[in-house]
């Protein structure tokens, strides 16, 4: 995980799932904290190097990528964990997350891996949209459903006394101005490439979120997601996301023509976008992913769900 300064008072954690730091007065506030004990210790070694009281440890959204090495850094610092209400209880309850994937069952064992199954962590506070201080570390929340249920963004908020943060760089050479954390909210172009159906729970909000991220193009110096580097406007790869979740909401659409079994739903959807589904995993969060293009069907009046002869079919409204 290396660390990259983006402006005198924001770092960015980058990893294979990303992370973040915002600074102000010799505390920070450290964005998520990767899949797991390791890259908690990584990034705590980070915050020593540069030398500053980790104050608290916002969770974007309770995805173990995002949030499997809480545990290990509230134990070490003692530090509170913030979280957005619905992703706390995951975050307290992680069994939540391969329950949800399995349909509410208890889950098969391929779902009981780190990538699907974190360590517990205890929330401390609710998160909600809007300017809040967070161990005396003044921070922004923007809520970006669709990924997640009530995922957030994080954004630094400036102040004229950022840059003197002791131990922390005086920022000569840094770029000014605010920075967001936007998580998964947007996917960089090869990551939405190499995911082909990435995961969602509603569509129509990830949408919803992606049509309003162009408008912070010009407001922020800096947009780092939660997988990838960052980048300074954000209204490309917006575009680039609504686009791709448009086509599998319309492939979801067109497999209706042609079946109404919901896995064959699934496989129809993941051939025509050219995905290849190789282990169990994958098919579950693929089937959530089109399950959520079901249902933003039914909700625009083009589909609906019936049993016949004790089997769900999927059938035009």
């Amino acid at each position: 995980m290396n660390l990259i300064p983006l402006t005198s008072n924001a770092y960015h954690l980058q990893g294979g799932s990303n992370a973040g730091l915002i600074v102000h007065d010799g505390r920070a506030v450290l964005v998520d904290t990767g899949l797991d004990k390791d890259t908690a210790k990584r990034i705590l070694r980070h915050v020593d190097s540069l030398g500053v009281t980790l104050a608290a440890v916002v969770i974007t959204h309770a995805h173990a990528d995002h949030f499997g090495g809480a545990a290990t850094v509230k134990a070490r610092t003692g530090a509170p964990v913030y979280a957005p209400a619905f992703e706390a209880a995951m975050i307290e309850h992680p069994l939540f997350e391969p329950l949800y994937l399995f349909s509410g069952a208890m889950p098969p064992a391929d779902l009981l891996h780190k990538f699907t199954l974190a360590d517990a962590c205890a929330v401390d506070g609710l998160l909600a949209p809007g300017e809040m201080v967070l161990g005396g570390v003044p921070v922004r929340i923007i809520a970006a459903s669709g990924h997640a249920p009530n995922q957030v963004m994080v954004a630094s908020v400036a102040h004229a006394s950022v840059a003197s943060s002791a131990g922390v760089a005086s920022g000569a050479g840094l770029a000014s101005g605010e920075v967001v954390f936007v998580a998964d909210a947007i996917f960089a172009p090869d990551i939405l490439q190499k995911h082909g159906i990435p995961f969602m729970v509603d569509v129509d909000a990830w949408l919803t979120t992606l049509a309003g991220l162009p408008s912070l193009d010009g407001q922020y110096a800096a947009f780092v997601p939660g997988h990838g580097p960052a980048v300074s406007s954000i209204t490309g790869w917006a575009g680039e996301n609504a686009a791709r979740l448009a086509a599998i909401r319309a492939a979801v659409d067109h497999a209706l023509d042609e079946t109404g079994d919901p896995g064959e739903i699934v496989r129809r959807t993941a051939n025509a976008l050219g995905l290849t589904i190789t282990v169990p995993v994958t098919y579950w969060l693929t089937q959530t992913a089109v399950f959520a293009c079901l249902t933003s069907l039914q909700r625009a009046g083009q589909a609906r769900p019936i049993v016949e002869a004790n089997a769900l079919h999927w059938r035009r409204a």
